[in-house]
């Protein structure tokens, strides 16, 4: 079984629960033999809201019947821990409830669930990456040690791309069109 790895990032300009700019994005470093990158930006939306769509977008890059493992990286431990905690599955089991309170992005939930039934080939890996390593590093010397880690890069990559696309707000809603997935 081949491994793929990507890169996926969310970025929005918000201020407490009001939704502003976004973007995200997912990068491929070597996506069958090629360097490929998913992003878009919208309006009106929210960080967490973008990094469940680079998930999205990560898992739905591949064929249906792909057999591949993909290994995301992520500096969102939101989207990671849904799925080294089995969260996803807990949420399905209380219809979407978690604590009491109705779970955010229930739409991109669902769309993932059913992206990664219709790939069953496909084996999901999900690994946290901290974020803005090089960019918080003030040594010299460590920074350019940081540089050298191709998941660095690659996180450094998504970021880019997420933030690029949160300023170029192309689409006013970040609701995803239906589809048969």
């Amino acid at each position: 079984m081949k491994t793929i790895v990507a890169y996926t990032d969310g970025s929005a300009v918000v201020v407490g629960p009001k939704k502003g700019w976004g973007g995200f994005a997912t990068y491929f470093p070597d996506f069958y033999g090629n360097k490929k990158a998913f992003s878009s930006g919208f309006e009106n939306t929210k960080t967490g809201r973008m990094e469940v769509m680079a998930l999205y977008y990560a898992i739905t890059a591949f064929h249906i019947d792909a057999k591949v493992k993909l290994r995301v990286y992520s500096d969102s431990m939101y989207v990671v821990k849904t799925f080294t905690e089995n969260r996803l599955e807990r949420w399905i089991e209380n219809d979407w409830i978690s604590y009491g309170a109705p779970i955010k992005n229930v739409d991109l939930w669902e769309r993932i669930v059913l992206a990664l039934k219709n790939r069953p080939k496909l084996k999901l890996e999900m690994i946290h990456i901290k974020s803005h390593q090089v960019e918080k590093e003030k040594n010299p010397v460590a920074k350019a040690y940081l540089m050298k880690d191709p998941n660095i890069i690659g996180n450094m990559m998504a970021d880019g791309l997420a933030d690029y696309k949160r300023h170029k707000k192309l689409h006013k809603s970040d609701k995803l069109k239906p589809n048969l997935n």
